[in-house]
C-alpha cells in the first residue's frame, strides 16, 4: 500500500447533497426497484436495488420470509461468518474453499475453546446446542462457532430452512419496523438499575455527594462529567510525524501516535519485549509500532517479535516497510494469527517461547498488550488471557488498551462479576452463573450506548432552543423517561463502571499497581477515547 494520499482535502471536495437520501427513509413503494430491509441502525432502507421479482438485495435475501422464496434462490448466513451470506446451493462450496473464514484443517497448537471465558453456563460442558443455542450463541461461545463445532466443508444446512446445528432460519424472517425498546427494559426498570451503578461510579471518581443515599437520580446524574472523571493526556510520537501530515482526516493517525507515544513514555518500547496487538485489523497499529521500535539507532541491532491477532483476514492488510517506514523491513518478525481472543492460548504461540541455550529451559518471553478499540467482550477476554499467560509462567511488561463497544459486552465475558455485583440487585456468588444478573447486566450494556448516541433528527414543528440541545421537548417521548442530555450522562457512567471494574482487576490481578484510565485523545477526535494504561515494575524497561 502506498504511503501516500492524493485525494483532494476536504475543503475543496463537493458537498454531498443529503436530501437525496431523505427518501430512503420512507419504505419503497411497490415496483421501486430499491431494497426493502430496514436498516435499524441508520433509521433509513437499504439502498441498493433488487432483482426482478425479489423483495431484497443480495445480502439482505437472507431475512426474507423463506416461505416465499424457493430453496434454489435462498440465501443462508455463512455458517463460518455470519456478517456475510452465500446463496444455499453455493454453500457446500463455499464453505469447503471460497470463504475467507473458514478455518485451518489443522487447528492450531495455541487453539483452546472458551479458555478466556470467565464465567461458563451451567451443564455447559454436557449440554448440546439444540437445548441451549440461544443462550450459547447469545454470549458468543465456542460450542455456538461453526469454526470450532463445524468440519472444513461440512454442509450443516439440511435444507433451506433448517441447520443441523445452527437452528430454523425461518426464525429471522424480517418485516420492517420501528426500533422498539429492549425487551422488559421501561422505566422503572431502568432507573432500578441506574441508581447504584451511577452512585458507584461517583464513589469510585470521588464525585458523590454528602447525602449520595437520599438524592434522586435526576441529581446524581448532574454530577456525572463526560470526560472529566479522569486526567486527559494526549500524546504524540515522532513515528507517525510524516503520517500526520499526509492524512486529510488524521483522526486514527492522532489516536495511534497517543496510544504509541503512552508505550514511549511508560518505557515498552524496547526490543527485550514481545508486542502483541489484540484486535489487530489490517495492523496499521502494529506497523507504526515496528517503526517506533526502529526509529533509534541504538535499536537497529535488537531483535523483536510483533504479534497480531485478529479472528477475520482482512483485506488491504498493512505491513512491515508500508506508510513511508523508513526503518528496514522485517517481516519474518511480524506475525499474523487469525483466531477469536476467546480461544487464544498466548503461551502455545511459539514466537513467545524461547530456549535457554545454557540450561535447555523453555521460557516464555515478557510482553507488551496493545489495542486500538478492542471492542466490549474482546477487552475482556484479552485481560483473562494475559492472567493465563502469567499463570503459565510469563509475565506482561504494560497494557495500552482503548476501550470502546460496551454495547456488546457480554456477561459470561465480563472479567470481574464480584465488581458487578456491588452494583446490581441479583447479585452472583464467586464463580457461579445467575441468570437474573445477567439479564441486568444485557440491560446495562445496552443503556451504555446512550453515552455516544447522537440526538433525533430535529422535527419541523420543534423547539428551536430544545433541538440545539440535542433534547427531546418532552423526555417522557424515551421510554426510559430520560433527556437525551439525561441519557448521555448515564450512558456515560454505565461505561465507566464496567471500565472501573476492569481497572481494578488489572491491578489485583495483572500486578500492575500504577494502571490507570486514561483520556489519550481528545473527545472531537474519538467519542469512544478512554485507555486503559499499565506497566509492572518489575519487568519496566530501564
Amino acid at each position: 500500500m502506498s504511503g501516500g494520499d492524493n485525494r483532494e482535502p476536504l475543503n475543496k471536495r463537493p458537498r454531498t447533497n443529503r436530501s437525496k437520501s431523505n427518501h430512503l427513509v420512507q419504505a419503497p413503494v411497490d415496483g421501486e426497484n430499491r431494497c426493502h430491509f430496514f436498516v435499524a441502525a441508520k433509521g433509513r432502507y437499504c439502498p441498493l436495488t433488487i432483482k426482478a421479482g425479489n423483495k431484497y438485495c443480495g445480502e439482505h435475501m437472507v431475512v426474507c420470509d423463506s416461505s416465499s422464496t424457493e430453496p434454489a434462490t435462498r440465501r443462508v448466513p455463512c455458517p463460518y461468518d455470519p456478517s456475510h451470506s452465500v446463496d444455499f446451493i453455493k454453500l457446500k462450496r463455499h464453505m469447503e474453499a471460497l470463504c475467507n473464514s473458514r478455518p485451518p484443517a489443522i487447528r492450531p497448537a495455541f487453539t483452546d475453546p472458551d479458555c478466556n471465558v470467565t464465567l461458563l453456563p451451567p451443564g455447559y460442558a454436557e449440554r448440546s446446542f439444540d437445548d441451549c443455542g440461544q443462550l450459547w450463541s447469545g454470549e458468543a461461545l465456542a460450542k455456538a462457532d461453526a469454526r470450532l463445532m463445524v468440519q472444513p466443508g461440512e454442509h450443516v444446512y439440511l435444507s433451506a430452512t433448517s441447520s443441523k446445528v445452527f437452528g430454523d432460519l425461518s426464525s429471522s424472517s424480517y418485516e420492517p419496523q420501528a426500533r422498539a425498546k429492549p425487551e422488559s427494559l421501561d422505566e422503572a426498570t431502568a432507573g432500578r438499575l441506574l441508581r447504584p451503578v451511577v452512585t458507584a461510579y461517583l464513589q469510585a471518581t470521588l464525585q458523590a455527594p454528602e447525602n449520595i443515599e437520599s438524592a434522586a437520580l435526576e441529581d446524581l446524574l448532574e454530577l456525572v462529567r463526560p470526560s472529566g472523571d479522569f486526567a486527559v493526556d494526549v500524546c504524540t510520537h515522532s513515528a507517525l510525524e510524516k503520517r500526520l501530515h499526509v492524512k486529510t482526516n488524521p483522526k486514527h493517525v492522532l489516536q495511534q501516535a497517543s496510544l504509541i507515544g503512552h508505550l514511549d513514555r511508560r518505557g515498552l518500547l524496547d526490543k527485550q519485549y514481545a508486542f502483541v496487538e489484540f484486535g489487530a485489523g489490517k495492523g496499521e497499529l502494529s506497523v507504526y509500532v515496528h517503526a517506533a521500535l526502529n526509529s533509534g539507532p541504538e535499536n537497529s541491532d535488537s531483535s523483536s517479535s510483533i504479534i497480531l491477532v485478529d479472528r477475520k483476514n482482512f483485506r488491504q492488510k498493512y505491513s512491515v516497510g508500508d506508510q513511508n517506514s523508513e526503518a528496514e523491513p522485517l517481516h519474518h518478525r511480524f506475525e499474523r494469527i487469525y483466531i477469536d481472543i476467546r480461544d487464544l492460548d498466548l503461551s502455545k504461540i511459539r514466537e513467545l517461547q524461547t530456549v535457554d541455550p545454557a540450561t535447555g529451559a523453555a521460557h516464555l518471553r515478557p510482553i507488551v498488550a496493545y489495542s486500538k478499540h478492542l471492542c466490549g467482550a474482546a477487552t475482556d477476554l484479552t485481560i483473562k488471557c494475559l492472567e493465563r499467560y502469567q499463570q503459565a509462567g510469563g509475565s506482561v511488561a504494560g497494557v495500552a488498551i482503548a476501550l470502546c463497544c460496551h454495547q456488546v459486552c457480554k456477561y459470561s465475558m465480563y472479567i470481574d462479576h464480584a465488581h458487578l455485583s456491588t452494583a446490581t440487585t441479583h447479585g452472583s456468588k464467586a464463580g457461579e452463573w445467575c441468570d437474573s444478573q445477567r439479564a441486568e447486566f444485557q440491560h446495562l450494556t445496552t443503556m451504555s450506548s446512550w453515552a455516544i448516541n447522537t440526538p433525533a433528527p430535529s422535527q419541523p414543528n420543534g423547539d428551536q432552543q430544545q433541538q440545539q440541545d440535542g433534547q427531546e421537548a418532552d423526555p417522557a417521548a424515551h421510554y426510559s423517561g430520560l433527556s437525551f442530555d439525561q441519557r448521555m450522562r448515564a450512558g456515560h457512567a454505565v461505561k465507566r463502571f464496567l471500565d472501573i471494574g476492569r481497572l481494578e482487576f488489572v491491578r489485583q490481578k495483572l500486578g500492575m499497581k500504577d494502571a490507570g484510565l486514561v483520556y489519550y485523545t481528545t473527545r472531537a477526535t474519538s467519542p469512544e477515547n478512554l485507555a486503559l494504561l499499565g506497566t509492572t515494575t518489575t519487568t519496566t524497561a530501564p
